[in-house]
């Protein structure tokens, strides 16, 4: 009566650590990215009456006789199975689809959650809403490409303070030249490029019918182009030439130059213009010197009709402000600027374990890890088995109510089986103690 007595306690001790548990689950059931735990039971201690004996001559043996001792908690295991998915609208917001837990970090520790709940504070830099914890990832150098060999940093996305510019590397033409015009006529067309500091250049091109040009046994109609640039002090000076054969269809067929009436065909990116310092006269600062691009001629034609030069496109770009950013499904993050160019700025760092069950919970959504756990391994998404991003959304808590209910029930029940146990036993040592009276 006495072991049955504690053994119910034992139980109730079990069932109260349970319904904790439960409790916890269901209180966490809207908290992001929160992982449900459950309890596992094992039996306790058992008194062995009588011991286990081998079959003898005449005896068939017999097996232990074992009285258990009640019942305690094996283990309390996190599930870090997958939560559904919410959208947000919220560019700062990430969600991992797969393993793999966000990196957060004071400078000193590191900490490890799946809550994505993030922003950005006064100096650009990407934290954790709740804890200002600094998330940690990659950043990429001055061309957009990420430094995924160096360490994880913490990442900056500085949304109205960074500028960049693009200088221009090709200008593409369009347009025709008169086929009936007569030798000596002239067309002009003034377009604008950018150079490595922004600075917005024009550059005056004017095309100047010439003689029929023989080249490879063939002729073929010719025009002469040349491009002036003037400076800041009014100076005009010749920044690239060249000569365009066109064949009687009015398609362009070579680019080359002309010496003593001789023409001599080159590649097609070497019709370029090279601005040098020198040419741009006296200014306070100079971009890369020379400041060049490739004229592109591919789309010219000669056909009879009026002269009518246009620039198509130039890939160049004055000074832009970083104005949005977004955030791929490899957590490569994008800087949208204010004159239209995006660049890579960093990207999002995930670390992967050993066994992700043995972290330990910190409270904020937080894991650290554990000699359990095994290091982190910090890298790239979709790398290493560490699943992949979304931005603009949260992972909800993986916590199945249903499921938590039908548990709070069971554990009820077992309390209560429990708790009759112990009133059992208690009413029967009353009837022991009666005895004496």
């Amino acid at each position: 009566m006495g072991s049955a007595l504690f053994t119910g306690v034992t139980a109730l001790i079990a069932n109260q650590r349970r319904l904790d548990v439960i409790a916890s689950n269901i209180s966490n059931v809207n908290t992001t990215g929160y992982k449900g735990s459950t309890v596992q039971f094992q039996d306790l201690f058992s008194q062995t009456l009588s011991g286990a004996r081998a079959p003898v001559e005449g005896f068939g043996g017999s097996n232990p006789s074992q009285v258990g001792l009640g019942v305690q908690v094996g283990s309390i295991d996190v599930d870090h199975g997958q939560g559904s998915m919410s959208s947000t609208g919220k560019e700062s917001d990430l969600a991992i689809e797969g393993a793999g837990m966000f990196v957060l970090s004071d400078g000193n520790i590191e900490r490890y959650t799946r809550d994505g709940s993030f922003k950005l504070n006064a100096d650009g830099q990407l934290i954790h809403g709740g804890t200002g914890l600094f998330v940690q990832g990659f950043l990429a150098d001055e061309d957009g490409v990420i430094q995924d060999t160096a360490s994880p940093e913490n990442i900056e996305i500085p949304v109205g303070a960074q500028s960049i510019v693009s200088a221009t590397r090709e200008a593409r033409l369009v347009g025709n030249l008169d086929s009936d015009a007569p030798v000596g006529t002239t067309a002009t067309r003034t377009i604008e490029v950018y150079d490595s500091l922004g600075t917005k250049r024009e550059v005056t091109l004017t095309f100047e019918k010439r003689s029929p040009q023989e080249y490879d046994g063939v002729n073929y109609n010719s025009w002469e182009w040349q491009a002036n640039f003037t400076n800041k002090e009014g100076e005009t000076q010749d920044i690239g030439s060249g000569t365009i054969l066109f064949d009687n269809n009015g398609d362009k067929a070579f680019e080359g130059t002309m010496v003593d009436d001789e023409f001599t065909a080159r590649p097609e990116d070497e019709a370029h213009i090279a601005i040098t310092s020198d040419q741009l006269g006296d200014l306070e600062s100079f971009p890369v010197d020379p400041f060049e691009f490739r004229l592109n001629l591919t789309r010219m034609t000669e056909l009879s009709s009026s002269s009518d030069v246009n620039l198509e496109s130039q890939d160049g770009f004055g000074r832009g402000t970083l104005e949005s950013f977004t955030i791929g499904r490899d957590g490569v993050i994008n800087g949208v600027f204010t004159n239209g160019l995006t660049r890579t700025i960093g990207q999002v760092g995930l670390a992967s374990f050993s066994n992700v069950a043995g972290l330990e919970r910190m409270g904020e959504n937080m894991f650290r890890d554990t000699p359990a756990s095994g290091s982190p391994q910090v890298g790239l998404p979709n790398t290493g088995g560490r699943g992949q991003v979304s931005g603009g959304v949260l992972e909800g808590s993986n916590v199945d109510l249903s499921r938590e209910f039908s548990e709070l029930i069971t554990t009820q029940r077992a309390f209560q089986a429990n708790a009759r146990t112990i009133s059992a036993s208690d009413e029967l040592l009353q009837e022991t103690v009666n005895l004496g009276r």
